[in-house]
This record gives structure tokens, C-alpha cells and sequence, in this order.
């Protein structure tokens, strides 16, 4: 969808991020415009439109979100070096890169 970023874990142009959205709030949006009960909009702008052509899509498109969100989440679980972790890492590689090379 054009409003929607083509990464669902990004905000669009118009649209928010929608990765891990349940199948409720997916049909919901996308066949019938509205919410269900009790959730509370990201945006409270109305531009999207109902897309009915979708109908036997649903599960399909959830599945597509949920598996973007695992991927997001798994990324901000691997570890992260430090940054004097990185400058040691890289000197070392330069150094390495800088020696002579036997022949």
C-alpha cells in the first residue's frame, strides 16, 4: 500500500508501522475502515480506503507482519560491541591490512 512503508516496522508517509498487528485490527482497517473495540488509533487521519479485494488476503498479509516484527525484534537481541570494541576491531584489521606481504 502507498501510505504504508514497505518496511512495516517504519511509519510511512501516511500510514504507521503495522508490523506484529493482530488479524483483528488487519481486517478490520483494511475491509471494514474501522478499529476494534477498545484500540486506540496511531493516527487520526482517514485516508485509507476499504480494500474488499483483500478479503482472502488477510492471513496472508498477518503472517507477512508478524514475520517482519520476529525479524525486527531478533535484531535488537544480538549483541552489540561497544564503541571502543568496534575502534579496537577496526586498528586491528588496519593493521593487518597494513603489513607487508610476503612473497
Amino acid at each position: 500500500m502507498v501510505c504504508h512503508n514497505r518496511d512495516p516496522n517504519l511509519a510511512g508517509s501516511k500510514g504507521p508501522p503495522i508490523a506484529g498487528s493482530s488479524r483483528e485490527l488487519v481486517a478490520d482497517r483494511i475491509l471494514y475502515l474501522k478499529y476494534p473495540p477498545g484500540y486506540k488509533p496511531k493516527r487520526t487521519t482517514h485516508n485509507m480506503r476499504a480494500q474488499p479485494q483483500l478479503k482472502n488476503k488477510i492471513d496472508d498479509i498477518v503472517a507477512f507482519l508478524a514475520e517482519a516484527a520476529k525479524k525486527t525484534e531478533a535484531a535488537k537481541n544480538q549483541p552489540v560491541k561497544a564503541d571502543a570494541e568496534k575502534n579496537e576491531a577496526a586498528k586491528s584489521d588496519a593493521a593487518k591490512n597494513e603489513a607487508p606481504k610476503k612473497k
